[in-house]
């Protein structure tokens, strides 16, 4: 019986630990709201304003969008100016 709940006690604190190391489940709000509530509630805001810094000193950097020569085919196709371009015809021969 104590080799059951002792096994199963590790399997929680296992679990824990692993939940602590891939970071928080939900994404933080970007806006700075006020959390109240007991110590459990101060605990976890505090741990997830450590996140929310470096997340939102990463939403200042731009992000880069990389397409694919198909996608481009696409556009141009779509487009008026660039449907029955040179550089569309082009793209079709490569």
């Amino acid at each position: 019986m104590q080799r059951a709940e002792l096994e199963e006690l590790r399997q929680r604190e296992a679990n824990l630990t692993a939940l602590q190391a891939i970071g928080p489940r939900k994404k933080p709000k970007l806006e700075g709201g006020s959390n109240g509530g007991g110590d459990s509630a101060s605990t976890a805001s505090s741990q997830s304003n450590f996140g929310m810094s470096s997340r939102s000193q990463m939403a200042l950097r731009t992000r880069l969008k990389r397409i694919n020569q198909r996608d481009l085919i696409h556009l141009m196709e779509q487009e008026r100016d660039t449907s029955h371009s040179h550089m569309l015809y082009s793209c079709y021969l490569k």
